[in-house]
């Protein structure tokens, strides 16, 4: 940047270390700012049963133009779209999904990914291997995975992000090879068959839930039930 901008500008090389300084920390601000969103919608979806769509792919696959607006359709039907990149890191929610495995000594931390993946040669890949196993262990979020160019640093993880949703028994989608200008109307008819599967697994899901939250309100009945039979009256206090 200073060799191109200090001709043009006159800058300092102390001028441009402060500009770089103060583009990264908005960089910095700016994704922090979206993983809060992310954590308030995540939350959303667990409280009212809902499904939101990890987009697993690279950040130009945001691109309307580039995605054939495939997240615009399920953004429309409904469905909150995740990037891969800024998914919440908050110290409840990653010992939620991470902490016992962790604590197994399966993982190093919530962020390590060799248990998956031991070629760490690409930055977006490993955040692919990562958003993956974030999306498998959340119930409320199902995976995307959105491909170009038959990109080179994508096609060696394809079944390993796949058998990492799979084997967790969450939903897993894909639209690989886009760049080669498939047919909206097809897409779009991919789109509504995914939302009528989502659909119906939404449904298990409040099931689950609901059976679920019987069984914790009989386990507490039954349990205030003992108590009262092995708690004696208290004694009389005088006066009352």
């Amino acid at each position: 940047m200073l060799q191109a901008w200090q001709p043009i500008l006159g800058l300092s090389e102390e001028e441009n270390d402060r500009a770089v300084e103060v583009g990264y920390q908005c960089l910095k601000d700016y994704e922090t700012s979206i993983r809060k969103r992310a954590r308030q919608v995540l939350d959303q979806l667990e409280r009212e049963d809902r499904i939101g769509i990890v987009m697993l792919g690279r950040p130009y696959h945001h691109d309307p133009g580039l995605n054939h607006e495939i997240m615009d359709e399920f953004q429309k039907l409904g469905y909150p779209i995740f990037s891969q990149n800024t998914l919440p890191l908050d110290e409840d929610v990653l010992e939620r999904l991470f902490g016992e495995e962790v604590r197994a000594g399966a993982i190093s931390s919530p962020l390590d990914i060799s248990d998956a993946w031991k070629n760490s040669y690409s930055c977006s890949t490993n955040h692919k291997i990562w958003a993956a196993k974030f999306t498998a262990r959340h119930p409320n979020l199902v995976a995307l995975e959105i491909s170009s160019f038959k990109c080179g640093h994508d096609a060696p993880i394809y079944g390993v992000v796949e058998g990492i949703i799979e084997k967790s028994g969450t939903p897993y989608f894909c639209f690989k090879d886009l760049d080669e200008n498939k047919p909206t109307g097809s897409i779009r008819i991919r789109v509504e068959t995914i939302d009528y599967f989502l659909r119906r697994y939404r449904e298990e899901i409040i099931k689950k839930r609901k059976a679920e939250q019987d069984i914790e309100a009989q386990l507490a009945a039954l349990e205030a039930e003992l108590r009262g039979q092995f708690v004696e009256e208290p004694e009389a206090v005088a006066g009352d």
